[in-house]
Parts: structure tokens; C-alpha cells; sequence
């Protein structure tokens, strides 16, 4: 089934919403990777029937394949029970997504989730991809490596560390870096609140400093003496022109504090094979021979808590 005909089983207006037909302008070979997660939040938010949400899910792929002009669209979900590559055991400061739990879902976010195959069976400009074992965020991240020149569509930050072409979501641009160390720059949120962007792997170092607080990750408790929020990560940053003089900085400032540094990076890191680690990563770096020293030593502490440690950190009296 086409765009055209899809849109229109479920009664949607191909010229009022999307000009779908418009698809057949895609560039020959161009292949969007796209972050469905945060579509399915969107289409259930506030939605009673599965099939309004469908619709909505629908339209807004076809619509992301529109702005792009992508001739096909790899759709990433994060099913119900995935392992996510184990980072819920991490023993980071924080636990893993675990202020996620306290919020409550849209009623039939698992649901749509679940429907994405069958939605797109009969397009073959369409293919669905959901892993048990990582989270659609590291599949996207696996397929960016492929092939550079393939473009991310997501609206989680995270994907902001994807060595490939990037769409801009707010401006509509196609943006790319011309090495996987990229960039970072001031920004700020609808209230006014600072924010930082960024592109390629110096997003990566830039969060092992602040944290990421939509995945519960602490990142460094203290630089230099200090809480590192979003302005002392960048300002810590913005000069640094190398990814192995960025590593150096953030590394000897977890060692300065003696915080074990990889269960942070293995928390925010994403996978660019199926093997692949934040370890790996950072050894593959030319680190200096404190930061070489200190690694190798956070290698001997604990990275990962039993399930009963886990139970344990995870009960309201333990956090409270």
C-alpha cells in the first residue's frame, strides 16, 4: 500500500495534511532513521481510540519522509521489556530511567507501539525496526555508522551524538559534521532556561559533565569543586578542540573526585556496533597516562548492581 492509500484507510486528507504525494520527489538512495519513541508519546497523548493514534503515527512518518525527501524511512521503537543493553543494572550515582516510573503513560502508548509493523506491512518505503536488546536509540546510532549520509529525525537530545546528517527539526535544516568530535552551543528553552546543543561525540563529553536528567543520569557530581550543570559543562568544553583532549578534561575530573566514570559514560553512551561500549570507545582514544591509569582502575570497581541491589535502590524507603 502506498503513502496515499495508507493515509487515506484511515480517512486522512492527503492534500490538507502532508501533500503525501509530494514522497515521489525523494531523493533516489536517501534513507531517514527515525525516533518513532517520541512520535508514539505524541499521537496517544490525550487520545482515546488506538486508531486516532494510529493515524496520527502514520502521518507524522510519512510527513517526516515528506520534509526530508527520504525515498525510505527506517521507523526505531523501544518495546515493552527491553534490555536496553543492561544500563537499568548500571551502578551509576542515579538508577537508570528510574524517575521515569513515578510518571504516568499514555493509556495506549504500549499499543501503538506494538502496531507499528502492522501499519506499515504493505509499504515497502517503510520498515520497522524494534530490538529487545537495545533501545531504538542505539539501533539508530548502529545504522548511522553505516552510512553517514543517512539523516537522524529525532526529538530526544541524545541523538544528537549520530556521526550522520542530522534534521533540524525547529528550521527545517539538514545539518552535518565533519568529523564525529562535532560541536557544542548555547541555546535555551521555551521559558528561558540555558540549554545546551550540539553534534557528535563532543555532546557525548559535554553530558558526562551535566548529566542528562530526562534518563535520570547524574553524570559528574562535582567539577573543580562545584556542581557542573549545563554552563559549566560547556564552559568546561566550548574551547577544547579534540575529542582525546575532551576525554583527558572529563576523565582526570572524575578522578579528581574519585567517581567511577563508566557507569555514567555506559549510561549516556550509544552503541555504534552491537559490541560496541563507552569503554571501548574511550580506550580506542589517545588518553594521557593519568587519564589511561585512572580508566584501567575503574575498570576494577563494580559496573553493574545484582537485581537484588537493584530492588533495594529502587524502594521508596531506600530513596527517601
Amino acid at each position: 500500500m502506498n503513502p496515499v492509500a495508507l493515509l487515506a484507510s484511515f480517512g486522512t486528507s492527503v492534500e490538507t495534511v502532508l501533500e503525501a504525494s509530494k514522497i515521489d520527489d525523494a531523493v533516489e538512495g536517501r534513507v531517514l532513521l527515525l525516533d518513532a519513541d517520541s512520535i508514539c508519546y505524541h499521537a496517544t497523548f490525550d487520545c482515546a481510540k488506538l486508531e486516532t493514534a494510529q493515524r496520527r503515527a502514520v502521518t507524522k512518518v510519512y510527513e517526516a519522509m515528506y520534509l526530508t525527501k527520504a525515498s525510505h524511512v527506517r521507523v526505531y521503537t523501544t518495546p515493552e521489556g527491553c534490555w536496553k543493553n543492561g544500563r537499568r543494572l548500571l551502578n551509576a550515582v542515579n538508577v537508570y530511567q528510574f524517575s521515569r516510573s513515578a510518571k504516568t503513560k499514555p493509556p495506549l502508548l504500549q499499543e501503538l507501539r506494538n502496531s507499528f509493523p502492522t501499519l506499515f506491512a504493505d509499504d515497502p518505503q517503510v520498515t520497522v525496526i524494534a530490538s529487545m536488546d537495545i533501545e531504538a536509540d542505539d539501533a539508530i546510532i548502529i545504522d548511522a555508522h553505516v552510512d553517514k549520509n543517512y539523516v537522524v529525525w529525532s526529538e530526544d537530545k541524545d541523538l544528537n551524538l549520530t556521526p550522520s546528517v542530522k534534521y533540524e527539526i525547529k528550521t527545517g535544516r539538514m545539518r552535518s559534521i565533519a568529523d564525529t568530535y562535532g560541536w557544542l552551543a548555547e541555546t535555551t528553552t521555551p521559558a528561558g532556561k540555558l540549554k545546551i546543543d550540539g553534534h557528535g561525540t563532543k555532546f557525548f563529553w559535554c553530558q558526562m559533565l551535566m548529566g542528562d536528567s530526562a534518563d535520570n543520569v547524574k553524570g559528574i557530581q562535582k567539577y573543580k569543586g562545584k556542581l557542573c550543570g549545563p554552563a559549566g559543562a560547556l564552559n568546561a568544553l566550548v574551547d577544547i578542540q579534540s575529542e582525546s583532549a575532551a576525554a583527558n578534561l572529563v576523565i582526570m575530573g572524575y578522578s579528581a573526585i574519585s567517581q567511577n566514570i563508566l557507569p555514567e559514560a555506559e549510561a549516556l553512551w550509544l552503541l555504534r556496533t552491537r559490541d560496541d561500549s563507552a569503554l571501548k570507545y574511550i580506550w580506542s582514544l589517545d588518553l594521557n597516562p593519568e587519564a589511561r591509569a585512572y580508566i584501567t582502575h575503574c575498570t576494577t570497581l563494580p559496573l553493574y548492581m545484582t537485581e537484588e541491589q537493584y530492588i533495594e535502590r529502587t524502594n521508596p524507603e531506600w530513596q527517601s
